[in-house]
């Protein structure tokens, strides 16, 4: 995967993809598997968005079944069990626990109702799952049961536990680069820190874009038969110049990664607003999630104030009295601003499914914008969008196989036994913890990257004290992943500084390896170095 910025340029694409998020990386390589020429455009870095700031789970829809929206809570169980089987190294199955009350709606009895519903709506849940990846049916547990296996969650009230189980991805960031992998596989151009300025129009129809590569400051053209705006909140900036846009609501969203050590479950409790909240066990941290701004924003707003996250934090000790969660236990915001509804009082809320946009209806041909939250169904959207690619090109229908074809590294069923069966060579001056994030991380692909420092030691020694990444994932990172800074190489193709900056030291460490492969001179090193803090700023600053 190389970053060829002269690629884009000497040919009309089939599709280009304006977005580098989960949503456009999966729109490319379906779109690049079924045979289109393919081109994708990302201003920043590939799922540096609202991918990077999500809360690491892949959910089944259990939610949708309180509404009884059948159709997404399938839609969900069937994503949530392709994931399992394209990509069994990025995914471990995860304990939920929700507390009861004596509720019409949040007690046991509504509660047996809904996994009764779950049963039957997800009865297939783990058809062709590998076996470590099969989940249990979710279950009622009593009071003396939830106290006893759950203490965190909150006591009083507390009648009994709702018990689930969903998927977390331990190595988030990798599952979201492996369509960006899966895509250049299958010839799609990919570039990151190229951003589309302005829409080519030839009459009304749209025919590519105008765009600036940031890295250089050079100007290109990108022509294309059709383009997908996949930019996030950003999605009406392109559409502004042909007057054309969605309108789409935004609000900022946020969730905290924190210090905390964390148990064995996943926790819910309820804010003061009755909104469920998480925390979620990650890379052995405690990660809350998710705080929703009450009004809509714009693209461009600022998230993370000292009051925002101050806010948040009295809403997770009120869901978890037991918590005292204070600011100085908050390593990393996440952040981002995500499409929303608003209701008749003006209040936002989370938008639980995709807004997808053909601006045909507009008089504009050629173009069609995709805007949503939701991580798990992010490939099937893709399908649907793909399948409308093909009919506004004209052509045959193809048929999509991104269900079933395994996402790079994904080729293997028990990755648990691939860590076991490692050969003890292998882990000869390695962290006893390398292995297993290196096979979560690449999958059946972790030994190429070992090999990678056959002759380097220096390379095969942890980068920080606390963190399994090793130099040559940052090597590999900028010689096969189109890393082209250090925040790409520690806190995207590896997970370096991803539970908080790992200090001064393993930044300098990572910046000579990373210096070294893109010739930095000592100057640059610094820059990167400052702007790698500077990602934990509202920390900082707070």
């Amino acid at each position: 995967m190389v970053r060829d910025i002269d690629r884009l340029t000497t040919r009309t694409f089939d599709l280009l993809v304006v977005g580098g998020g989960i949503y456009g990386l999966t729109v490319a390589y379906d779109a690049a598997q079924r045979g289109l020429a393919v081109a994708l455009i990302e201003r920043a870095d590939f799922g540096s968005g609202a991918s990077f700031n999500h809360l690491r789970t892949i959910h089944g829809g259990l939610r949708y079944l309180q509404t009884l929206n059948i159709a997404r809570a399938r839609e969900s169980v069937r994503e949530r069990r392709t994931l399992a089987r394209i990509a069994p190294h990025a995914v471990r199955p995860q304990l939920f626990a929700l507390p009861l009350s004596q509720s019409l709606t949040k007690g046991k009895t509504a509660t047996r109702v809904g996994f009764a519903l779950d049963r039957l709506v997800a009865s297939d849940r783990n058809l062709d799952v590998p076996v470590t990846l099969r989940l249990p049916v979710g279950r009622v547990v009593s009071q003396s049961e939830a106290i006893g296996r759950f203490p965190g969650l909150p006591r009083q009230g507390l009648i009994g536990a709702a018990v689930w189980y969903d998927y977390i991805t331990p190595e988030s960031d990798r599952l979201t680069f492996a369509f960006a992998l899966a895509a250049a596989e299958h010839d799609a151009v990919l570039a990151n820190y190229v951003e589309a300025t302005t829409p080519i129009l030839h009459g009304r129809r749209i025919g590519g874009v105008h765009a600036i590569d940031r890295q250089s400051g050079r100007e290109v053209e990108i022509a294309a038969r059709v383009t997908v705006n996949a930019t996030g909140c950003a999605v009406d900036r392109l559409l502004g110049p042909v007057g054309a846009p969605t309108r789409i609501p935004m609000l900022k969203a946020m969730n905290l990664v924190t210090s905390r050590e964390a148990g064995e479950a996943a926790l819910g409790g309820r804010s003061q607003s009755g909104r469920h909240l998480f925390l979620v066990p990650w890379r052995r941290r405690a990660l809350f999630g998710t705080w929703e701004s009450e009004r809509p924003c714009d693209a461009d707003a600022t998230i993370g104030a000292e009051n925002e996250i101050a806010a948040f934090i009295g809403d997770l000790n009120y869901a978890f009295p037991s918590l005292h969660l204070t600011l100085a236990d908050v390593a990393l915001v996440h952040r981002g601003v995500v499409p929303a509804t608003v209701g008749p009082d003006g209040r936002a809320s989370l938008e639980g499914g995709e807004q997808v946009r053909d601006h045909a209806a507009d008089g504009l041909e050629g173009l069609i914008s995709v805007a949503g939250t939701k991580y798990t169904t992010a490939r099937a959207v893709a399908e649907r969008i793909t399948d409308r690619v093909f009919a506004k090109l004209r052509r045959g229908a193809v048929t999509c196989r991104t269900a079933t074809t395994p996402l790079p590294g994904g080729v293997g069923r028990d990755f648990v036994r691939s860590v076991a069966e490692t050969p003890p060579r292998e882990y000869m001056g390695l962290p006893i913890d390398t292995i297993p994030h290196l096979v979560a991380a690449y999958g059946s692909q972790y030994r190429v990257v070992l090999e990678s420092a056959t002759d380097r030691p220096d390379l095969r020694s942890p980068i920080a004290d606390d963190s399994p990444v090793i130099g040559a994932q940052l090597a590999w990172a900028v010689r096969h992943e189109m890393a082209v800074t250090l925040c790409d190489a520690t806190l995207r193709r590896t997970p370096l500084g991803a539970v908080g900056f790992p200090g001064q030291a393993a930044a300098a460490r990572a910046a000579d390896i990373v210096g070294a492969e893109l010739g930095w001179s000592a100057e640059r090193k610094r820059e990167e170095i400052e702007a790698f803090r500077r990602f934990y700023a509202p920390i900082r600053s707070a």
